[in-house]
């Protein structure tokens, strides 16, 4: 069983009187009477059970055992202090709470170095990757990354990406893929994602279009979202359509590549999303910065594949 501490306030009364050698000095450093001091000095010797002081006529001097524990307990408080002024330098830590679809998040920005959260750091993003729609209001959640068609008139908007869907394989399948014609002899990847809600087409309809043919009436899978398309297609060796942040990373690594420079687009782009007003703070203006500056490498690659629309049409 632990030894039971003195408490803090007789502490400090001794460590005081002891470094002036004086109960009414130490009196008039902690704002006290020197009785005070006095009393919290008494009920240590006691604890103690050993006199810390040497009591004469309008002196004290520490004994060697008051001696002793001056320097440890002036250690000590100096430590106490250092660390109390360091915490109360730091500077406040704020979280923002950011709601944006799964494949967003995990494929993009949970990823991306200036928005990870910094251990100590200032700041710090909860991401909310729920199915459910979160308003931007009393709700706590601070910012959205949504798809949408248009900017919301209630919210403040800006664009971050234009989305591209063109067809992912592996190298080895992509060797045996000289023309576009040569994707109906390999199994293709469906998603139940509808690019088009007014045609209900996947994004397969109109890339096939734009290079003059029709799509396959079957598809060898179909997957419920373009990410478990895109790792379906790596782990596989079937074809998927998907691309921008979802295939980001098998790109890079080699694991799939995307061989033909045709991409479809849809309506739809994403969006930063807060509530008006909110867009000038501090922390939402890093906010934006970071997530814009990863949009712009993302959306640098798109610049070399020709883009058509739902439609077929060239953008």
């Amino acid at each position: 069983m632990k030894n039971r501490l003195p408490s803090i306030n007789a502490l400090r009364s001794f460590e005081a009187a002891a470094r002036h050698q004086s109960f009414t000095l130490a009196a008039a450093e902690l704002s006290v009477t020197p009785a005070a001091i006095g009393f919290q000095v008494k009920r240590l010797e006691e604890d103690l059970g050993r006199p810390l002081f040497i009591r004469k006529h309008r002196a004290v001097y520490t004994t060697p055992e008051g001696a002793a524990l001056l320097k440890r307990l002036s250690d000590g408080f100096e430590l106490i202090e250092a660390a109390w002024t360091e915490a109360k330098t730091q500077p406040a830590r704020t979280t923002l709470r950011v709601t944006a679809p799964v494949a967003v998040v995990q494929r993009w920005l949970f990823h991306e170095p200036a928005l990870q959260s910094q251990r100590g750091g200032p700041r710090r993003i909860a991401w909310d990757i729920s199915h459910q729609y979160r308003a931007l209001d009393e709700t706590g959640v601070d910012a959205a990354v949504r798809n949408a068609v248009a900017p919301d008139p209630d919210l403040y908007c800006e664009p971050l990406l234009q989305q591209w869907f063109t067809p992912l394989m592996r190298p080895d399948v992509a060797k045996r893929i000289a023309s576009p014609s040569d994707l109906f002899q390999h199994g293709l990847i469906d998603v139940d994602f509808r690019l088009d809600v007014e045609t209900n087409a996947t994004a397969w309809l109109p890339w096939f279009r734009a290079q003059g043919f029709e799509p396959p009436e079957a598809f060898e899978m179909v997957c419920a979202d373009t990410l478990t398309a895109v790792d379906m297609a790596v782990e596989t060796g079937h074809i998927a359509i998907g691309g921008y942040f979802v295939a980001e990373d098998h790109l890079i690594s080699g694991r799939l590549v995307a061989p033909f420079d045709v991409a479809i687009c849809p309506k739809t782009r994403l969006w930063f999303m807060c509530q008006k007003g909110r867009e000038t703070e501090p922390e939402m203006v890093w906010l934006r910065d970071a997530i814009q500056a990863s949009a712009a490498r993302l959306n640098a690659r798109a610049a070399t594949l020709s883009l058509f629309d739902v439609r077929g049409q060239r953008l």
